[in-house]
């Protein structure tokens, strides 16, 4: 039996900083969806105000929905440009290092490492796409059939990140119940 796999300081480091960020932008995706949800909101400030007889239109009041919700926005950006570095980073190590997976086209592999390689490169294809495409948001206003597509396909984003999330998590549990065994120790202290 193989020792246990061993993560370098750079690699651990750069994963957490990751997850950490990541997390983070989904929350934000989160609060814009439901409790932050310009109409939400503003259906909220509309009932407000219409109890000091103060009206305003659904239009207006998603508008202030729209403008109240704006620096949490801003974070999320804030928090895209960090991941876009960090993914970079993290591609870096992966060239220096070499990858924490086998490369799933290689011959002899077991299905399940197959598999798993297999998510981790559909993760980093998703993941350049949504970096890609939040880049193309923010500084691509100008060429608007492609904004337009690209705000679409980084709202879809959202989809890949909670599967690999999960796909992550019940990967974790298993290994750890099975024979990989504290992997997730590993990945905070380094291993032996």
């Amino acid at each position: 039996m193989s020792s246990p796999k061993t993560y370098s300081r750079a690699l651990r480091i750069v994963h957490w900083l990751i997850a950490g960020v990541f997390l983070f932008i989904m929350l934000t995706i989160f609060l814009r969806q439901n409790w932050m949800n310009k109409d939400h909101m503003g259906m909220i400030l509309r009932s407000e105000l219409l109890k000091r007889n103060i009206e305003l239109s659904g239009k207006e009041a998603s508008l202030i929905g729209k403008s109240i919700r704006a620096p949490m926005w801003q974070w999320h950006t804030v928090a895209g440009y960090i991941l876009l570095g960090l993914y970079l980073i993290r591609m870096i190590v992966l060239k220096v290092e070499g990858a924490t997976f086998e490369n799933p086209f290689k011959a002899g592999i077991t299905g399940k490492d197959r598999l798993k390689s297999t998510i981790y490169l559909l993760f980093y294809g998703c993941f350049a796409t949504s970096l890609l495409t939040g880049i193309l948001i923010v500084w691509g206003k100008q060429w608007h059939d492609l904004h337009r597509i690209a705000v679409k396909i980084h709202i879809l984003s959202m989809y890949y990140a909670v599967a690999f999330v999960v796909l992550h998590l019940v990967g974790l549990v298993f290994a750890e119940l099975g024979k990989n065994k504290g992997i997730i120790s590993r990945m905070i202290h380094g291993g032996s």
